[in-house]
């Protein structure tokens, strides 16, 4: 059978404990996902509450809309704890959020509270893709990114526990579950490009595959041979299958170029190429596709930024040599020396 998960994180804002360039950050207090399959049935939980590390912050509002305890909040493990913990519930299953801002909070307390790297709290992150293109489509909801109980009342399930991420997740995966009931079609595309498993097994890479089958990795005898032929391919959307509109690539080191692409129905994904060098010397291109929101869309920019700087001095480098060239000719020999 096919599997994904869909996750949901709650959290409180929170004055940032180690005076960072963020005044406030969001601090995850609980942590839910449910694993499904392609009818939307719940195969597996996860949940787990997290300790704050600012209590005295949580405002009784919060606390009442989450339905969350001061005791059990403070007996619960830490952050870093809850992370591993949900980690190993993933495995390599592909992530769903109802939206992009789980992801973005994620990254944000990895950063804080796990004391990850700034460049290197995005990709502890599993990657999360978006819901509500695609689960709004199939209820015939226009507006492409409704909020979860809209969806939940054109769809007459009850939603009684909103604001709690166990039942959030749970009430997610009834939206799957009545799609799959109307017409199978409309919850395909959760799945597209996910291989057969076994109940217990996990699929074998996070990356967004770009196509459905995708090719043996040819090899190339330099990394750029490798990104050449890499940005060559078509690409495809990850949600909805449709061909994809690519962007211009931009290199951002010697091993690694990326693009966005665009699509009508779905939006924007950040398109990465690495090459790779294999055991016998050659170069193969790994190539993924992630939301463009968050950790990615930041390093986008910057590279983007940096690509950009590149440019400029070497435009101005080329002015310069002009002008010293106009200022100072070579100098023709002289028939008379000797």
């Amino acid at each position: 059978m096919k599997q994904c998960i869909i996750a949901d994180f709650e959290w409180c804002v929170t004055p940032h404990p180690t005076g960072d360039r963020f005044q406030y950050f969001n601090e995850i207090l609980s942590a839910g996902a449910v694993r499904i399959d392609e009818t939307g049935e719940v195969i597996d939980r996860f949940y787990a509450l997290v300790r704050p590390e600012c209590a005295e912050y949580l405002h009784p509002v919060v606390l009442s809309s989450l339905r969350l305890r001061r005791d059990a909040l403070a007996a619960a493990p830490d952050f870093s704890e809850v992370f591993r913990q949900f980690l190993a519930f993933v495995g390599n299953t592909r992530v769903y959020t109802w939206g992009c801002a789980d992801r973005s909070a994620l990254v944000q307390n990895l950063r804080i509270k796990a004391d990850y790297p700034a460049e290197k709290a995005g990709a502890a992150a599993p990657q999360m893709r978006d819901l509500q293109p695609i689960l709004s489509r199939g209820a015939g909801i226009s507006p492409p990114y409704p909020s979860l109980a809209a969806v939940l009342s054109a769809l007459r399930i009850k939603n009684e526990n909103r604001h709690n991420a166990m039942a959030d997740a749970e009430d997610t995966a009834q939206i799957v579950s009545v799609l799959y009931s109307r017409d199978p079609a409309l919850s395909a595309p959760l799945f597209a490009g996910i291989p057969q498993q076994s109940s217990d097994a996990h699929p074998a890479s996070r990356q967004i595959p770009l196509t459905d089958a995708e090719p043996p990795a040819a090899a190339y005898r330099t990394p750029g041979e490798a990104l050449n032929e890499a940005r060559r391919q078509p690409c495809s959307c990850p949600v909805c299958r449709a061909p994809i509109g690519v962007g211009t690539w931009i290199r951002a080191s010697k091993t690694e170029i990326m693009t966005l692409c665009s699509c009508e129905t779905d939006g924007r994904f950040l398109c990465t190429v690495n090459a790779v060098q294999t055991p016998e010397g050659t170069f193969r291109a790994d190539t993924a596709l992630s939301a463009f929101d968050g950790d990615s869309k930041t390093r986008y920019e910057s590279v983007r930024r940096a690509a950009r700087m590149r440019r400029l001095q070497q435009a101005k480098n080329a002015a310069d040599s002009t002008v010293q060239a106009v200022q100072n000719p070579p100098q023709k020999a002289n028939d008379n020396d000797t």
